[in-house]
């Protein structure tokens, strides 16, 4: 009994060990952009204020954002979307409902993936009610 306890004991310490040392590895890889958008946009159900912001690919599907002066915080679930995988420049894609802009894919340097935001309860009434929106893209220079 006391040597399977201390078998145990031996392989949580050991795989707690091994995880420590792949999320600092993990942590590193994370892809990051800042851009300056000149105009109030929503990311799901938030809209956010113009201004600069850094986005980063947290993990596979996760996509933070947040403000330069550190006042927005933005986290949002996102999907592998159509990439192209010519382009290696970190780009935003908006749509334009009217006056109201809805962050919707995000191309970030250095990942091939799309990562494409789905569509909030706000931004689907607007859908409805208007036939279309008008797709604009922002390319984010490369940060100095």
């Amino acid at each position: 009994m006391q040597y399977l306890l201390k078998a145990m004991l031996i392989a949580v310490i050991t795989v707690f060990g091994v995880a420590l040392t792949i999320v600092p590895a993990h942590a590193q890889s994370r892809t990051r952009a800042l851009a300056n958008i000149p105009f109030d946009f929503s990311v799901g159900n938030n809209t956010l204020r113009a201004g600069s912001y850094t986005f980063e690919q947290l993990h596979s599907g996760i996509l933070a954002l947040s403000s330069s002066d550190e006042k927005e915080h933005q986290f949002a679930m996102t999907s592998p979307g159509d990439s192209d995988k010519q382009n290696q420049e970190s780009k935003l894609v908006f749509i334009r409902y009217g006056s109201e802009a809805f962050l919707k894919r995000v191309f970030l340097s250095g990942d091939e993936d799309c990562h494409e935001l789905p569509e909030s309860s706000r931004e689907k009434k607007l859908i409805k009610n208007q036939a279309s929106g008008t797709e604009l893209s922002l390319l984010i220079p490369p940060a100095r």
